[in-house]
Formats: structure tokens, C-alpha cells, sequence
């Protein structure tokens, strides 16, 4: 009996994706080494295509410097946790004075009040923060991967060593300008402060109005 017909296809294993996934790369920028344009690395990478003789050689080169067991480099360095905004509260903390046994009525709705106002800026705060994270760990991808590709050795052709140096000046140029200004980074860090801040008083709080 034939089996079903089915829309489900399996994903396809993409080197020129291992690539650009371990080194941070855009599919520009990989076009840009494959001399290719945007859409053909897309369709390489979506099993449409496949590189020619010209191109072959310059993924291998960028392939070799994976980690096993696909390449030779370095084992891959993990990239910092995200904040989960659905994370367990930290503990009340336990200098805190203990909670009256019976609050007021008008105390307890103050406290349930500020409760959901501090649980609803966690979450907005804290998926802003996650965001932010995410863009973090990307450049820290790209530099590690720029280091990467800048300590390798040069191909052995001088026309491809030229292009590679190329490439790589590039690629620096491209990183330097995502990286954040001062202003940027010192608003990210009040941010994490606050969400830090936030998550220690929904904890509070949250025990304050279960005893309430």
C-alpha cells in the first residue's frame, strides 16, 4: 500500500549554512566570498544548487576550520544563556523583614496591584533584554569567527590569498560598524539591572500577597 501523501521534507544538511552559522556570517558576506550573489548561496544552501569548480575550493577552505567533525578548528565555544523571561523568581531575599500575618485590605490590593504592574514590565523588559542578548551573542559570534578566519593560513594560490585578504578586510569593516556605541552598551547594562531589579521584587511581592 503506497504510503500517503505527505507536505513534510526533511531539512537538508547545508555546509555552506555550518559555515555561516559557526562564523557568524550574513549571506552576503558568504556571497561575497563565493563571488556568487545572495540568492544562488540560498538556493546552495537549500539543496538547489551546488558550487561550481570555482567555488568548491573556497568553501573547503572555510570548511577545514569548523570544529570536528566536519573540520579541523577549534572545538566551538558556547554562546552566553538568553534571559528567559519565563525563568523561575529568584527567593525572597532573607534580610527582608517577614510579612504581617494579617495586612490591611487596602494594602493587600496595593501590593496585588503592584504585583501585576512589576510582573507586566518584567515581561516587556525582560523580552527586550533577550533581544538585545541575541544580537550580543551574534557579534560575539562574528568576532570570534573574524579571529577565526584571520589566524587561519592563506590559501596557497596568490590570487585566492588576495581575495581572502579581501574578504577579510570586509569583514572587519562590516563588524566595526554594527558594533555598539558606548551609549548603547551602558543602556544595555541598566536594562539587564533593571530586569534584575524586577525579577527580585516580583519574588517579593508575590510572596507578600500569597501571605496577604
Amino acid at each position: 500500500m503506497p504510503a500517503a501523501p505527505t507536505d513534510y521534507q526533511p531539512a537538508k544538511f547545508s555546509m555552506t549554512a555550518a559555515v555561516r552559522a559557526h562564523m557568524g556570517l550574513s549571506t552576503r558576506q558568504m556571497a561575497r566570498y563565493l563571488q556568487v550573489s545572495k540568492g544562488f548561496v540560498s538556493h546552495m544552501e537549500a539543496g538547489r544548487r551546488g558550487p561550481s569548480a570555482t567555488q568548491m575550493p573556497r568553501l573547503l577552505w572555510l570548511i577545514q576550520l569548523l570544529p570536528p567533525p566536519l573540520g579541523q578548528g577549534p572545538a566551538a565555544v558556547p554562546g552566553p544563556a538568553l534571559f528567559d523571561p519565563l525563568a523561575p523568581l529568584p527567593p525572597p531575599d532573607a534580610q527582608l523583614p517577614a510579612w504581617p500575618e494579617r495586612a490591611p485590605t487596602a494594602s493587600a490590593e496595593a501590593v496585588r496591584r503592584r504585583l501585576r504592574d512589576c510582573q507586566l514590565l518584567l515581561l516587556t523588559q525582560g523580552l527586550e533584554l533577550a533581544r538585545l542578548q541575541g544580537r550580543a551573542a551574534q557579534l560575539a559570534r562574528r568576532r570570534r569567527g573574524l579571529a577565526k578566519l584571520q589566524a587561519a593560513a592563506a590559501p596557497p594560490d596568490p590570487a585566492e590569498a588576495a581575495h581572502y585578504a579581501r574578504w577579510l578586510a570586509e569583514l572587519a569593516a562590516d563588524l566595526a560598524l554594527d558594533e555598539p556605541s558606548p551609549a548603547t552598551a551602558a543602556a544595555y547594562r541598566v536594562l539587564h539591572a533593571r530586569v534584575a531589579g524586577l525579577r527580585a521584587e516580583v519574588a517579593a511581592l508575590a510572596a507578600g500577597s500569597s501571605v496577604a
